[in-house]
């Protein structure tokens, strides 16, 4: 496949992935106080937050053998389409029971650009290149991420409630159309017949994998509920800058990606996982630490560029994996890898917020290290 069509493919899977963080994001500036206005309690808001996360590990397996069976470039575009139709019933919702079911539905149609778009990307790009492919698209995340909640609460000060729906849905139907358009000329292969989750999960080195996408997620989310307290407690700082330090996580991820990408195909992805893992088990408690700013500045950063040698290298590696096994599943391969990503999600702050009530912020996220330590026995039987 010449250079041209993978420069597409890559340009509209990252606008795909980037579309969904951003419609993730941009609700949260005014969302929660949106729900409460229309009846809703304080257990009903965190339901609401919690239906995108539910419906994503739901969902998923669906979509990633839907993928398999009529194409990735079909379903990718479809789930654009259903972004931008979910998006817009937040827009007329009168109640808060529909602004649920649009969360919930935004959950299950963001299923589709992580599966298909990844499944699309492992498939046109060869082994030598994935790495650096994979690496791009996860700053698409970062970005979309960064992004999503700025421009919400910009676009409801200036238009009100409607107006960052209206946008949105604009947005992702323009990247739906530029996705059609872009991946006429790509060729693609399908599965004969629905594969079965068992048999993905049949395969070892696909379940340790996700493993490492569990444990890199369950960091991103473990610090949410906790690290803010710390923040409160020894750099009274304002709501504001403590939003603003988080965005350095995502900036460390995201911006390091593409490289870590690059050397994890020439270094081994194995390897570079093993070294991010043992560098988060380190840098996770030493967040816990600092009374000056500029240290927690520092530690927050070198968390983002140690999670990002956890999860990128995990990327490429699970599309040689599948190839190896001679499998063309790939958009249920990233099926599993999705889902165990939405499962350290939800785990990461449940057990965060346990060890830290019993044993103290600092202890606690040295007991979540020592853990990430011990993955490294199951990565052990894995080649680089």
């Amino acid at each position: 496949m010449n250079q041209k069509v993978k420069s597409s493919v890559l340009v509209v899977v990252i606008l795909a992935i980037f579309a969904d963080m951003l419609m993730y994001g941009l609700v949260v500036p005014f969302l929660p106080v949106h729900a409460e206005s229309l009846g809703a309690s304080q257990s009903e808001i965190g339901l609401l937050f919690a239906s995108y996360a539910l419906a994503l590990f739901v969902a998923t397996p669906f979509f990633g053998a839907l993928a398999d069976k009529v194409g990735r470039k079909k379903l990718l575009v479809f789930g654009l389409i259903a972004l931008a139709v979910t998006t817009l019933i937040y827009a007329f919702a009168t109640s808060f029971w529909v602004l649920f079911l649009a969360r919930l539905l935004q959950g299950f149609a963001a299923a589709i650009p992580w599966t298909a778009g990844l499944a699309l990307l492992a498939e046109v790009f060869p082994k030598e290149e994935r790495g650096k492919a994979m690496g791009m698209a996860m700053s698409g995340q970062a970005v979309g991420v960064l992004l999503g909640p700025p421009i919400g609460g910009w676009l409801y000060e200036l238009g009100g409630y409607h107006f960052p729906f209206f946008t949105a849905t604009g947005i992702a139907l323009i990247i739906a159309i530029l996705c059609l358009v872009s991946l006429r000329k790509v060729s693609e292969t399908k599965s004969e017949g629905f594969t079965s989750p068992f048999k993905i999960l049949r395969n070892r080195n696909v379940l340790i994998i996700a493993g490492v996408s569990a444990v890199g997620a369950s960091v991103f989310a473990s610090i949410e509920p906790t690290l803010p307290i710390h923040f409160n407690e020894n750099l009274e700082i304002s709501a504001g800058v403590i939003g603003l330090l988080f965005v350095l996580v995502t900036l460390g991820y995201g911006l390091t990606s593409p490289l870590i990408g690059s050397i994890s195909t020439k270094f081994g992805h194995v390897k570079t996982i093993r070294i991010g893992i043992v560098m988060a088990a380190i840098v996770l408690p030493l967040n816990a630490l600092p009374t000056l700013i500029w240290l927690q500045v520092v530690t927050l950063t070198l968390l983002g560029i140690t999670l990002g040698m956890v999860l990128t290298p995990a990327l490429p590696k699970l599309a040689d994996i599948s190839q190896e096994a001679g499998a063309t599943s790939q958009g249920l391969t990233y099926a599993v890898y999705n889902t165990a990503y939405s499962f350290g999600m939800m785990a990461g702050p449940v057990v965060a917020g346990t060890l830290t009530d019993g044993l103290g912020l600092i202890i606690a996220y040295s007991v979540m290290g020592g853990l990430f330590i011990l993955y490294l026995f199951p990565l052990a039987k894995l080649k680089s």
